[in-house]
């Protein structure tokens, strides 16, 4: 990757589907990583870090690609805990885009959103921000429904 944006988030590959989690300082990013994390093992799919806090996005061709700058690769950081070592891997594709967001401005049945990122269009999702166990039980619904849809387009 040679022409990166530093993007302040969290991202993931669960079962080999990269999510990119965005929100504001203490929205609940590494809390809602963590547990999608332990939630997609538990499920039987492969889960890594890709990055906590920072991640280094770019387009390369009709994809965002994610890593994390090497200073921070494997570390996830716990509020009221500290750093914490996590599984890793050098990048993934994004294929959805997370923003944690008050409660109070989600629809309850929202038309389903895509944004722009580095010009590469993605699903956007906002979830209620400090409910990682929810927003995670979430995340790794999406991501069986993204594996079984990859598996049967085969």
């Amino acid at each position: 990757m040679s022409s990166f944006v530093n993007v302040h988030a969290t991202a993931i590959r669960l079962g080999g589907f990269g999510i990119l989690i965005r929100g504001p300082a203490r929205s609940g990013k590494s809390a809602l990583a963590l547990a999608a994390l332990r939630r997609a093992e538990a499920a039987g799919l492969t889960a890594a870090l890709v990055s906590d806090d920072q991640v280094f996005v770019e387009a390369e061709g009709d994809a965002l690609l994610a890593r994390a700058p090497e200073t921070i690769r494997g570390l996830i950081e716990v509020s009221g805990v500290g750093i914490l070592r996590q599984p890793t891997v050098d990048g993934a594709r994004i294929e959805l885009l997370a923003d944690l967001v008050p409660t109070e401005t989600i629809d309850r049945l929202p038309d389903q959103t895509h944004v722009h990122v580095c010009g590469i269009m993605l699903r956007r999702i906002l979830l209620p921000a400090r409910e990682a166990a929810f927003a995670a039980d979430v995340l790794v619904t999406l991501t069986q429904e993204f594996c079984a849809t990859a598996r049967a387009t085969r």
